[in-house]
């Protein structure tokens, strides 16, 4: 008989978000990347994939468009927790059809997969959503408010049938229908930002030095309009100068990398600075806080 398991789905804006929660699952819930073949993902995935690639090898297409989402970005997994996370890289706010198509083959799959395993080892028997986005120069309600109207309704079914209700203590989570689906914007708590707010402070603690030399290079070569007044473009360009920062800082380490690289696999924030950030810790206590988390062991 299959063994059931549960899995988080978490639909990042980007690549810095994936590397970003790739170190958070690592550092706080000890659920660590591994590498399966198609065959040894659970029911329905190990299916899901499997046609996915098969129908995307069938079309003939250009090579830019080969890329386009269909596969996880990250796979996840902690056996004695039984609980796998796919992490999805969605290409940004703009690109929502990326994470529905993906929901409109696997939600029927899903329902069906305990009925019919097929030869997996493995059948999801609960799975929870998450869905990330930068706060940028928009109230954090907003942004819930946005998501739910974009994912209420996947193909001809209803996806998310409640409101968005925000947490208690922590005005950038949300999340409805007990849980199995939320939604967290990333910025500081009280002010319009992006992950790059999370992220940069850490770096700072790491190696303040570098933070320091890199910026002050970085400001001398380019010109970097942080004080305009319009909030959007500001917020933008603040992102932008600390991306350009992170992404030198990490030259040493990982020659010629781009930034998701460089947080992913650079190695300069230590396990305590992350963990021990005030940040971290709130969008921490979120994530153990969805359904699928809600247990002793995450919660203890």
């Amino acid at each position: 008989m299959a063994e059931k398991i549960n899995a988080l789905l978490v639909f990042c804006e980007g690549p810095h978000d994936v590397a970003f929660c790739r170190l958070m699952f690592k550092y706080c819930f000890d659920i660590n990347q591994i590498s399966w073949k198609f065959s040894e993902y659970p029911a329905p995935f190990n299916q899901l994939f499997k046609t996915s690639m098969e129908n995307h090898a069938a079309q003939d297409m250009s090579l830019d468009m080969a890329h386009k989402f269909f596969l996880p970005d990250r796979t996840l997994y902690n056996e004695n927790r039984k609980l796998l996370v796919l992490l999805f890289n969605t290409g940004g706010k703009n690109k929502t059809d990326n994470p529905k198509t993906f929901l409109k083959d696997f939600l029927p799959l899903l329902k069906q997969s305990t009925v019919f395993p097929g030869d997996a080892k493995k059948i999801v028997n609960n799975c929870s959503y998450l869905f990330l986005y930068d706060r940028d120069h928009k109230a954090p309600s907003d942004v819930f408010s946005w998501c739910q109207n974009e994912f209420s309704q996947i193909g001809d079914d209803i996806f998310i049938s409640e409101d968005f209700i925000t947490d208690e203590g922590n005005n950038l989570a949300a999340g409805c229908m007990e849980k199995t689906v939320g939604v967290y914007v990333f910025s500081k708590s009280k002010s319009p930002g992006t992950l790059e707010d999370l992220l940069f402070p850490m770096f700072e603690s790491a190696r303040g030095e570098l933070v320091s030399e890199v910026g002050k290079f970085i400001d001398s070569a380019f010109t970097w309009k942080t004080e305009q007044e319009n909030a959007e473009k500001r917020i933008a360009e603040i992102a932008r100068r600390k991306k350009a920062i992170i992404t030198t800082m990490g030259q040493r380490n990982k020659p010629g990398s781009s930034m998701n690289v460089v947080v992913d696999q650079g190695k300069l924030i230590s396990k305590t600075i992350f963990t021990q950030n005030n940040d971290v810790k709130l969008f921490v206590d979120f994530v153990a806080s969805l359904a699928v988390l809600r247990t002793r062991e995450f919660t203890n």
